[in-house]
This record gives structure tokens, C-alpha cells and sequence, in this order.
């Protein structure tokens, strides 16, 4: 995977009051090459949620290992079935590989794609 130009962060709307709630999700790697689960984080609502949905000790491969968005969109699916949102007080969570993949708008974002080195001035 190539993790510089591939987002591994996103947002998405989960199931909650109304409209539902906004979530950031960002995938967790083991290493550079390794994806090892995903962080849920909304700050709506009734103060922060929090909680992870993170492969254990299964090592993650083929497409779940090769994109992100595959991932995070598995997570999700767990995610909304299990409601997991509403046990974010319980902690983490083992990802379910049998878990539908969500369908949903997923929105990349602090994709690293056509970032560039900071300009600095130098004395001269």
C-alpha cells in the first residue's frame, strides 16, 4: 500500500440524535506496511467518544491490508451493526473480517496527496 498517497484518514456520519453523528476515522498501523485496526472519534454530542475496532492478532492481508478506505469501511459496517458507538465506554473492539462493509459517504481527509515541504527563508 502506498500509504503516502492512499488517505488513511476519513470522516462519516454513524447512526445518532437526529441526523446522526459525525465520526473521524483513522487507520492504526503496526508499522509502515502493517494496518492493524481503526480509531473512532467524534467530539458531537454529549462530550468525546472514542473507541477502536483493531484486528488483535490476526495479521491483516489482501484487500483489508491494501486500502484503507476497504478497511474502514469494514470497521464501520461492524461498527453501525454492533453499535459500538454506544459502547464507546467499553473500549476497544476485535474486528469482525465477516462484517458487511459499509456503503455510506466516507470523506478522505488530511491526505498527505500534493503536500509540500514548508518554504523557509533563508538570510542571504
Amino acid at each position: 500500500m502506498n500509504k503516502v498517497a492512499a488517505p488513511s484518514n476519513f470522516l462519516c456520519t454513524l447512526p445518532g440524535q437526529g441526523k446522526g453523528i459525525a465520526y473521524h476515522v483513522a487507520v492504526s498501523f503496526l508499522d509502515s506496511s502493517h494496518p492493524s485496526g481503526v480509531r473512532f472519534t467524534s467530539f458531537v454530542g454529549d462530550g468525546r467518544r472514542s473507541f477502536g475496532v483493531q484486528a488483535g492478532a490476526v495479521v491483516l492481508t489482501g484487500e483489508f491490508a491494501d486500502s484503507c478506505e476497504a478497511l474502514c469501511r469494514l470497521a464501520i459496517g461492524q461498527a453501525i451493526r454492533d453499535h459500538l458507538y454506544d459502547k464507546a465506554g467499553e473500549g476497544d473492539f476485535v474486528l469482525d473480517l465477516g462484517a458487511v462493509p459499509w456503503e455510506g459517504e466516507l470523506r478522505p481527509v488530511g491526505s498527505r496527496v500534493g503536500a509540500s515541504m514548508p518554504r523557509m527563508r533563508f538570510p542571504g
